[in-house]
């Protein structure tokens, strides 16, 4: 396959992308097509129970006329179901979180703009505000990259292990690092803390907020069930696990994308021809943190080390 043009290589990974989106479409069709159609038959039955109960007092339409203005208000985080309205959607800790949605990518789908104003803002702050936010990811990922290097080149000096061993070992530590402090603990917490909330529910919300999906399905506190307090320093941990829960997601992403494994991949696509300056300049500044780690080779007899 080495000795296929740029163009079908390209058209390859294309028809691949595709074959992919299609197998998950079937998918979650043979997955979730039968279980919404029990709930759909489900609510249809419960409607149907209640216009019978209540049709001596209930006028034709009024329910689904009520039920419409309550889904379109909700889609906008606007409830008035149960205890949620002793507090505003729009407080600091949920504004705060909204706006954390919207720097990260995750966009919860929880709350939304109401007025034109709002609506207007939120898109010159994520126009702004995503690109400061992808600078200070770049500038932590290049404070951080260097420490988290160091035990990787500490134990491939004394195990004696190959620069891509040390590589690899060094990416899947940080993975099950990464996984268990920013998915399965927060996962345990949560499943504790909401009752609501199955442990298979729990590291599904941790995974979607971290791999910025953000389905908006399950939000912890969602119900408003919660003491005022507790619910606000509940958004405010979201905030937090949000913030630092998406660089660690980064770095170990990072690291698995520099393993030589990983990049020799990435050469199938890449134009055939001679390496350019700028491309060489490229792979020596990426590999310039594996290999200022090493230590010195020994300088051979009768030759002066080099400075």
């Amino acid at each position: 396959m080495g000795c296929l043009r740029p163009w079908a290589r390209y058209g390859l990974l294309v028809v691949a992308h595709l074959l992919t989106l299609g197998l998950g479409a079937v998918l979650f069709q043979a997955l979730e097509g039968p279980p919404a159609c029990r709930l759909q038959a489900e609510l249809r039955a419960e409607l149907a129970a209640f216009q019978a109960e209540h049709r001596a007092c209930l006028p034709p339409g009024a329910l689904e006329e009520l039920l419409g203005t309550a889904l379109a208000t909700q889609a906008h985080g606007v409830s008035s179901l149960g205890n949620s309205s002793k507090a505003r959607n729009w407080d600091l800790p949920s504004a705060l979180l909204f706006t954390a949605s919207i720097l990260t990518t995750t966009g919860y789908g929880h709350m939304a703009p109401l007025s034109p104003g709002g609506k207007a803002f939120c898109m010159v702050y994520a126009a702004l505000g995503l690109p400061a936010s992808l600078a200070l990811v770049a500038t932590l990922r290049h404070c951080l990259l260097p420490a988290l290097s160091r035990p990787g080149a500490w134990v491939a000096v004394h195990w004696q292990l190959s620069p891509a061993r040390a590589a690899l070992r060094q990416a899947v530590a940080l993975g099950l690092l990464v996984a268990s402090s920013f998915v399965l603990l927060p996962a345990l917490v949560l499943w504790g803390l909401q009752g609501d909330c199955s442990l298979l529910g729990a590291v599904y919300f941790c995974f979607s907020s971290l791999s910025t999906i953000g389905l908006g399905d399950l939000l912890p506190g969602h119900g408003r069930g919660l003491h005022p307090v507790i619910y606000h320093l509940g958004q405010l941990a979201l905030l937090g696990y949000l913030l630092l829960g998406l660089l660690a997601m980064l770095l170990a992403v990072e690291t698995f994308s520099e393993l030589p494994q990983v990049r020799a991949m990435g050469k199938f696509f890449r134009p055939s021809g001679p390496v350019t300056a700028e491309n060489q300049g490229g792979i020596l500044g990426q590999d310039e943190l594996a290999l200022s780690t090493l230590p010195p080779a020994a300088p051979a007899s009768g030759q002066a080390p080099a400075c």
